[in-house]
């Protein structure tokens, strides 16, 4: 196997549900709640749901900047 093929192999990681909630540390129920918010990618293989893995890092990348950009002040207001 080339590196190549490695890299896309590691892209196309596919988790289950229960392994997507663990991954994201959220409870079972909240993964459904936002798929069906639509606020998390998924793909549908009849009944079962798969998550790539690249996707939902990209979603926690995206969410982190988010964060790391809010203004200390407001968070400050919060406690």
């Amino acid at each position: 196997m080339t590196k190549d093929s490695n890299v896309t192999a590691a892209n196309t990681t596919l988790l289950t549900a229960q392994e997507a909630a663990d991954y994201l540390r959220i409870p079972i129920g909240s993964l459904y709640v936002r798929i069906s918010k639509k606020q998390l990618p998924c793909t549908r293989l009849g009944r079962l749901l798969r998550f790539k893995k690249s996707e939902l890092d990209r979603l926690l990348a995206a969410n982190r900047s988010a964060v790391e950009e809010a203004d200390p002040a407001d968070t400050q207001k919060a406690v």
